[in-house]
């Protein structure tokens, strides 16, 4: 991988939370999701969630971003931590991920580190990319790409 982004190793993690088909032509599900996420309180559901941070992961996908993924927003939680009825479980790979951060209005500035990623030659594997929302932060996302 190349890029003008820099690297860092990232450790695995377990999430659980809650999954949808998206696509970046009609980003309306990404919208949706975030609002159910708010709406339904996703994090109080959730037994041994390790902090308030939100990981949005974007995996599955059917080719490169032009192609359907599949959308996952989610908490970290512990290895043993039941999966509640309607949600899923994810697992964060380990390793090196270019980290882009998106500092600003949002999600303006998360829209514009996107599309920097994807006009920038990044070599990626569409595997799994994922971002970090911090609640004591709203203005900075951290964007992981593999």
């Amino acid at each position: 991988m190349s890029a003008p982004y820099p690297f860092e190793d990232r450790p695995a993690l377990r999430l659980i939370g809650w999954a949808t088909p998206a696509s970046n032509e009609d980003p309306s599900a990404i919208g949706a999701l975030w609002q159910r996420l708010h709406a339904e309180d996703l994090a109080s559901q959730l037994v041994g969630r390790r902090t308030r941070t939100v990981y949005a992961v974007y995996s599955a996908y059917e080719g490169d971003h032009t192609r359907p993924y599949t959308f996952f927003l989610g908490y970290r939680v512990g290895e043993d931590a039941p999966v509640p009825d309607g949600c899923v479980a994810r697992e964060l790979a380990a390793g090196p991920y270019a980290r882009i951060e998106a500092v600003g209005e949002q999600p303006d500035a998360l829209i514009r580190a996107w599309m920097g990623i994807w006009e920038s030659g990044l070599e990626r594997s569409f595997e799994q990319d994922y971002e970090v929302h911090d609640p004591e932060q709203p203005e900075r996302v951290r964007i992981y790409v593999r």
